[in-house]
């Protein structure tokens, strides 16, 4: 397994990533935006991280996606919101892989299923090329999820706790 995710990667290093193209300037901007609107009508927060490729260092050294996504989890700070109610989605193209990690609030309110089928949904999307359509539906589907579960009071302020920029690592 180990072998197959280097070789993963390191294609990814020696040739363009096919996806790579869907995250340019204009196309990063669009998803932050579909962030910032998913956000509307509720008190949780969206953040969301596409990695083209593993440093080979972290492949070598046996980090999965998940812990991976645990790690921007938490340098990003999604974990500290005042309702533990943040989302991050992680997609590490090269290996084809998507993580959520979901804050203690808000995941034990979503059953697993609801996050399989969103997971599942994207990963057609990719699978056929419908990268934005793909991200932006998981986006807008956060956003679903969150105002079912944390919907805003009108006598309560809603911060905007955390960035919405969409984080590109190429």
């Amino acid at each position: 397994m180990k072998n197959n995710r280097l070789w993963q990667n390191l294609r990814s290093h020696l040739r363009s990533n096919p996806y790579r193209q869907h995250f340019n300037a204009e196309n990063t901007k669009l998803l932050s935006d579909k962030i910032a609107a998913a956000e509307l009508g509720h008190r949780g927060e969206i953040r969301v991280v596409v990695e083209s490729q593993l440093p080979i260092g972290i492949v070598l050294a046996g980090i999965s996606p998940r812990q991976r996504a645990i790690s921007y989890f938490a340098d990003l700070r999604v974990w500290d919101t005042e309702e533990n109610s943040g989302i991050l989605l992680y997609l590490i193209l090269a290996e084809r892989k998507i993580e959520i990690v979901a804050d203690r609030g808000i995941a034990k309110l979503v059953e697993q299923a609801e996050w399989n089928k969103i997971c599942q949904q994207l990963q057609n999307q990719l699978g056929t090329d419908q990268v934005l359509e793909g991200l932006s539906k998981a986006i807008t589907d956060f956003g679903n999820l969150l105002r079912q579960h944390y919907p805003i009071d009108r006598q309560v302020n809603n911060p905007n706790e955390l960035s919405n920029e969409l984080i590109f690592i190429p």
